[in-house]
């Protein structure tokens, strides 16, 4: 047979391209820490293994868009010239290859729901240069909108439920591969309904991937780690999404995923859609392996574990962050980690492993949003008790928050300030609530309301749009960032505990990037007159930012600053 082309999209949309052409760049939307097309390289892998003389290639459009930013000093020119060019830019290079070569299954992979709108487009692009491809479409959005998307996208032939490596397998081994998707359980068609979604319930059985082929396409600098790659800031050039965040460190970085599942519950999540809630692992000799891969034949600095719960298993989290910084390298948690499942071992594997900080996916301070909006599987007790366990191991605890849900009341922020405003964390980071396709929250707001959902614009960094209006009004019509000044600047934790060196060092890294954030100098003059320091030059341009922006002066009076 031809070739297998397997596609990832851009974790954007041409929407929010344009938006973000004003104010400062979010990389944190636009390119994530850990990019790599973690959908289709065990789907390679994993086909080739009973077809090794099977030609696959992955294209990869977060790398060429990555590639794009880097050659050139202006990333804001760049962001213009690919808005303005957007089919020709994210088309070219697989419309290229289509008329170059015979291809005969083409797989286009989308892990956000905002990614949709180009694999559509990409999908319509090919389907003009290869009009008798076989056009098949995955990932979370494609499973949960499956039927929606096959009604109304005549460009994609089929869409793969659930995890792709089983269903792929069986379509490129299939003798008339059309029969097939239109009688397999996993593909959904316009003749058929899939009823079944791609499991494979042993992970072990995907082979080792093919990352050094990814990084012989995409060049080295694939596993340079984030903020080595990305100079600019990230936010609002107000600094909406001001994050101090401890940053990289520098140096190469490999990625370790050691198992898949979820064993939650929560109504935001859509993570069960695809992966289930069974704990599905690899072996820890598997995962040492792979460690050993990036450090032998990469010589990473760090590793970054991209698991949904990687604390799925404790004592077995614990032997993988003691084997890779055994190996004297460090580690990083890419994604959040459960407060549930935290115990004194773990803390004290990171503290002999010298761990920096730990990122902890709290979401609410309120009791009734954690239980009956969220279905979070944590009491605020237990996170005090997690709390507590870090005290005096000089590990930055960071946690996450979400704001923005329809039946949040008034009275629910504040009990969720009240709680924040005395838990020993160091620094939150507030996120607005989406609709995420295949969570619960989404059937709530768009399945069953029939609410506007603009998919091209879901993230987390604007106002919060199904926010009780109530709510919303309350929170200065900015719910995020009115919590963000309140806990980090107002309440900040390191000044509550007397630690104002910290506090001060973090208001100095803010005001770096955000030289005119008017709570930083603000609170970094409060610090240093604690230490017997000259805080009035950051008093006076407190002032003057209070004075001139309608914004800071809303908040210094809400805040009631002088």
């Amino acid at each position: 047979m031809g070739k297998i082309l397997l596609i990832s999209m851009p974790s954007f949309s041409r929407t929010r391209l344009i938006e973000q052409q004003t104010g400062e760049f979010f990389y944190t939307e636009l390119f994530k820490r850990s990019a790599w097309p973690l959908s289709i390289l065990p789907i390679e892998s994993y086909i080739k293994k009973s077809n090794p003389d099977l030609s696959v290639e992955i294209v990869d459009l977060n790398r060429t868009f990555l590639k794009k930013i880097n050659s050139s000093e202006d990333y804001k020119s760049v962001l213009k010239e690919v808005a303005n060019n957007y089919t020709e830019f994210f088309t070219e290079e697989i419309v290229g290859i289509c008329k170059r070569e015979q291809i005969d299954i083409i797989g286009l992979s989308a892990l956000f729901d905002i990614s949709l709108s180009t694999l559509l487009l990409v999908a319509e692009e090919v389907r003009k240069a290869a009009p008798n491809v076989l056009i098949v479409a995955g990932g979370y959005p494609c499973t949960n909108l499956a039927a929606d998307i096959i009604a109304h996208n005549p460009a994609i032939d089929a869409i793969c439920l659930g995890e792709g490596e089983i269903p792929f397998a069986e379509l490129v081994n299939a003798v008339d591969k059309w029969e097939y998707i239109d009688a397999s359980p996993y593909f959904v068609t316009k003749k058929h309904n899939g009823t079944t979604k791609g499991f494979i319930r042993d992970i072990n059985d995907i082979p080792y991937l093919n990352y050094d082929s990814y990084i012989a396409k995409y060049g080295n600098e694939v596993i340079r780690e984030y903020a080595d790659i990305i100079g600019h800031s990230e936010g609002h050039s107000e600094g909406h999404s001001e994050d101090h965040s401890k940053g990289a460190f520098g140096g190469a970085e490999g990625v370790v995923m050691t198992s898949r599942g979820c064993p939650f519950r929560c109504t935001f999540c859509a993570a069960h859609s695809i992966h289930g809630h069974d704990m599905r692992y690899l072996s820890i000799e598997r995962v040492k392996a792979e460690i050993d891969y990036w450090i032998d034949n990469y010589n990473v600095a760090t590793i970054a574990i991209i698991d949904d719960h990687f604390l799925g298993d404790v004592d077995r989290a614990i032997e993988i962050v003691d084997y890779i910084c055994g190996r004297g390298i460090r580690v990083f948690f890419a994604n959040m980690l459960s407060l549930v499942s935290v115990t004194r071992e773990f803390v004290d594997c990171l503290v002999r492993n010298r761990i920096k900080d730990v990122y902890f996916a709290l979401e609410s301070g309120s009791v009734r949003v954690l239980k009956q909006i969220m279905h979070k599987p944590i009491a605020l007790s237990r996170a005090d008790e997690v709390f507590a366990m870090f005290r005096g191991t000089g590990i930055f605890v960071k946690i996450a928050l979400l704001v923005g849900f329809p039946d949040e009341t008034p009275e629910d922020i504040n009990e969720a300030l009240r709680y924040l405003r005395k838990a020993e964390y160091h620094w939150a980071t507030i996120s607005n609530l989406i609709p995420i396709s295949g969570s619960e929250i989404y059937r709530r707001i768009i399945g069953d309301s029939g609410a506007e959902y603009e998919i091209d614009k879901s993230n987390f960094f604007e106002t919060a749009r199904y926010a009780n209006p109530e709510t919303l009004e309350y929170m200065l019509g900015d719910i995020k960032y009115t919590m963000n000044l309140d806990l980090n600047f107002v309440h900040n934790p390191h000044m509550r505990m007397g630690e104002h060196r910290l506090a001060a060092g973090l208001f100095e890294a803010i005001l770096r990037r955000y030289p005119n954030h008017a709570f930083a100098h603000y609170y970094l003059a409060k610090c240093l007159d604690k230490l017997g320091e000259d805080g009035m030059e950051h008093y006076r341009e407190f002032c003057n930012l209070k004075d001139n922006s309608e914004m800071w002066g809303k908040y210094a009076a809400h805040f009631g600053l002088e």
